[in-house]
């Protein structure tokens, strides 16, 4: 049995929390252009310029990796909470009729994830 209204609420908090390391990468990364700036008019020898810009050139790119990762697993996340009807409502009943139990903790632990990022506890 598969429990789809957890999986709307999971996407949406994943979702949110994707977002907030996000802004946070933004910063991390403004912060290192900053760093690179200051780094130029720096009177530091030529090979410690050279150094230290190639690192933060590499931070800097690291960290734009890391964003285009977290909007895109986002952006697959919001997908996946809106299912195929777009409404990301869970359905009126449950497939088989039978009520909707909550899972026990053990079968929350050995849940997986399909390919759209949705939750699949087996009942």
């Amino acid at each position: 049995m598969n429990i789809s209204s957890a999986t709307s609420a999971a996407s949406t908090s994943y979702t949110s929390s994707s977002t907030s390391d996000t802004a946070a990468l933004e910063k991390q990364k403004a912060k290192l252009q900053a760093e690179l700036e200051k780094l130029e008019s720096s009177k530091d020898d030529e090979k410690t310029k050279e150094t230290k810009t190639k690192q933060l050139e590499q931070q800097i790119k690291q960290i734009e990796a890391q964003i285009a990762q977290k909007q895109q697993s986002g952006a697959s996340a919001v997908s996946a909470a809106s299912g195929p009807s777009g409404a990301g409502a869970p359905p009126e009943k449950p497939a088989g009729g039978q009520a909707l139990a909550a899972a026990s903790a053990q079968q929350i632990a050995a849940a997986t994830t399909d390919s759209a990022g949705r939750f699949d506890i087996r009942i």
